[in-house]
């Protein structure tokens, strides 16, 4: 029961996240189609195309992320927007096939496709922001620095809590692990 409970409350989120999207793309719709459309079929169709597309993205993020990890490559954001474009033009595109009652024109798809390419590269540009902003450390941070440098997380975690006994176990072990996961600290000083 809690699992139905709390694929509602997802179910709910998702459609307020997504809601500005979608009258965006049904006025882009209502504004470039000059015949009438359902309205039923055409909320089915941009809720079947917005699944497709976030689990394309999904992928292709998970795949941007790997060839960034694993090979040290450094895949440019206007790559992964580009992706995301590819992505969105591909779900749209296969969408429409599974809707042959709706009929949008190319101009259509491919301002749907644009405003799609423009949240995508929003978003990413937004992620890459906090990316690079610099992290902020306090004296306790600095000795978790200083610690992980000569020692092991466990015991940089068991010297903090010993040296800081009112600070909870919980932030000390996420301050140790924000910092050992920074380059910041894995480059020698």
């Amino acid at each position: 029961m809690k699992v139905v409970t709390g694929l509602g409350w997802g179910a709910l989120i998702l459609t307020l996240v997504l809601s500005p999207l979608l009258a965006v793309d049904l006025i882009l719709i209502y504004l470039l189609e000059d015949t009438s459309f359902r309205i039923l079929s055409t909320f089915a169709m941009l809720g079947c195309f917005y699944l497709l597309s976030t689990i394309l993205s999904l992928f292709v993020d998970g795949l941007t992320g790997a060839l960034r990890s694993f090979s040290h490559v450094n895949v440019p954001r206007l790559l992964d927007t580009i992706l995301h474009g590819f992505v969105s033009g591909v779900s749209l595109y296969v969408v429409l096939t599974l809707f042959p009652s709706i009929d949008l024109s190319t101009f259509t798809v491919m301002a749907i496709v644009f405003v799609h390419l423009f949240g995508a590269s929003v978003w990413l540009n937004r992620e890459d922001s906090k990316e690079k902003t610099p992290l902020e450390f306090d004296s306790i941070d600095q000795q978790i620095i200083h610690l992980l440098r000569t020692e092991t997380i466990v015991s940089c975690v068991e010297r903090i809590q010993h040296d800081y006994p009112d600070l909870p176990k919980r932030d000390v072990l996420k301050r140790v692990k924000r910092i050992s996961q920074s380059t910041e600290v894995t480059e020698p000083t």
